[in-house]
């Protein structure tokens, strides 16, 4: 059994030009923001569709990586739009590539490791209000680009401190990988 997400969650600012009455956001449009090296784009947050969903773009470069971790109150939908991603659910890694699609049920330990040269993943969080993580650790990206300057590189502490407020829980500071790549990034 879930718990419903913290009330901070339902706060925020909306996408621009977003609407919960019905909307259309064109390819370039959308809320960015420069996540730990990742380009995030997001289409839909919780006060876009009334708390139900967060939906974002993610481009990142080889070596991009989310540690082991869970949500207590989000589920997520990863549509791997273009690259080679390792993704780890519960016990089992597997490898992703474009087409592919990984569900992730709340309170599920999961982690993240990119092995290709880019990679675009596409996300569906469920409840809506998880995009405040990103944006409290992230920052406003002035460009439609993956950070190509020096970035701001959150702490483990960081991560730990700013989860406890989303319901995210730090379980292993890597990712887990394939045994082809030695069991860990490079």
């Amino acid at each position: 059994m879930t718990v419903p997400p913290p009330q901070s969650q339902l706060l925020g600012t909306p996408t621009p030009g977003a609407d919960p009455a019905g909307y259309l956001l064109g390819q370039s449009e959308g809320d960015l923001v420069w996540f730990a090296g990742a380009l995030l784009t997001f289409k839909a947050k919780a006060l876009d569709t009334s708390q139900m969903l967060s939906f974002c773009q993610v481009d990142c470069l080889r070596g991009w990586q989310a540690p082991v971790h869970r949500h207590a109150h989000e589920a997520e939908l990863f549509y791997i739009a273009e690259g080679d991603v390792d993704i780890a659910v519960g016990d089992s890694v597997k490898q992703a590539t474009a087409g592919c699609v990984v569900w992730i049920p709340p309170d599920t330990s999961h982690s993240i490791f990119v092995h290709s040269a880019t990679s675009r993943m596409l996300i569906t969080v469920t409840p809506g209000g998880f995009e405040h993580f990103f944006e409290e650790l992230g920052e406003p990206a002035a460009l439609p680009a993956v950070p190509t300057h020096d970035y701001r590189m959150p702490s483990v502490e960081d991560f730990v401190a700013t989860g406890q407020k989303y319901g995210w829980q730090l379980e292993e500071p890597q990712p887990r990988t394939r045994p082809a790549t030695g069991g860990q990034p490079a």
